[in-house]
């Protein structure tokens, strides 16, 4: 039986001036191996805000006030946290059950929690190069912002891949798939590639691009006003944008 190994992800940008911004995000690992078991913890965190300064001058042209009127608002919203047990059947076949929860509200997501299980396949494992997938059946249990709570039986099929380039750095990439059996057509990835460059045995410096498509996105409820410009009091009901991406550049802490 192995000890906890556990690693941190930290990355945080602040931007000063006519607008200001800043955008956190935390990402973190918990993780224990025994001879054919492995169990997996994750969480993440995504919070970002804007600040925008509107300037304007009272008086006259000669002797007059600057009046600045500052407003704040999230920009975007993201969390996670996931478990995952792996069973080694033998030494390429392993069995998975997991369990996850996620919000994501400004892709419309207001909860989502996802049991899974299946089998995992290691294609390559050797010091500089791994390459895994695994297939899972998941019952899913959603709510998307505003609407009601729905449940539906999905496919999950993951590809995970690592590379070492030199000795210091490398390059991973992890996709996950998931459709809903129920309507086929609501299907879903997301995928994350990164690079990895260590600065010591604990610290790295990583740049991640993590892309989200989502073929049947959540609706928006959008106040309908008539031609004239004039509020209706009416509200119509329109798709959100399928595509979501996050770049971040962030310090891996090895624990």
């Amino acid at each position: 039986m192995g000890p906890w190994n556990a690693t941190a992800e930290l990355s945080y940008v602040v931007t000063g001036g006519n607008t200001s911004t800043s955008a956190f995000s935390l990402g973190t690992a918990f993780s224990r191996k025994w001879t054919k078991d492995t169990l997996l913890f994750k969480g993440y965190i995504l919070n970002s805000r804007s600040t925008t300064t509107t300037r304007t001058a009272q008086g006259t042209e000669t002797d007059f006030v600057i009046i600045e009127d500052s407003v704040s608002r999230k920009v975007a919203e993201n969390y996670l946290l996931s478990g995952q047990y792996d069973r080694r059947i033998s030494k390429i076949l392993t069995g998975q059950a997991g369990l996850s929860w996620d919000r994501n509200r400004f892709a419309g997501v207001d909860d989502r929690v996802m049991v899974t299980t299946g089998f995992g396949l290691a294609w390559v494992e050797r010091a500089r190069a791994q390459l895994k997938s695994s297939a899972a059946l998941t019952y899913t249990v959603r709510q998307y912002v505003g609407e009601d709570w729905e449940s539906f039986a999905g496919f999950r099929l993951t590809v995970q891949g690592e590379q070492k380039v030199f000795e210091s750095s490398s390059v991973s990439t992890n996709f996950i798939f998931d459709d809903n059996l129920k309507k086929t057509s609501d299907w879903r990835f997301d995928w994350i590639n990164s690079v990895t460059a260590s600065i010591s045995k604990s610290l790295a410096l990583k740049v991640s691009l993590r892309t989200i498509f989502t073929h049947i996105p959540a609706l928006q409820s959008l106040s309908l006003f008539d031609p004239l410009g004039e509020p209706t009091g009416l509200f119509v009901y329109v798709p959100l944008k399928q595509l979501d991406m996050f770049l971040t550049t962030s310090i891996v802490i090895n624990f």
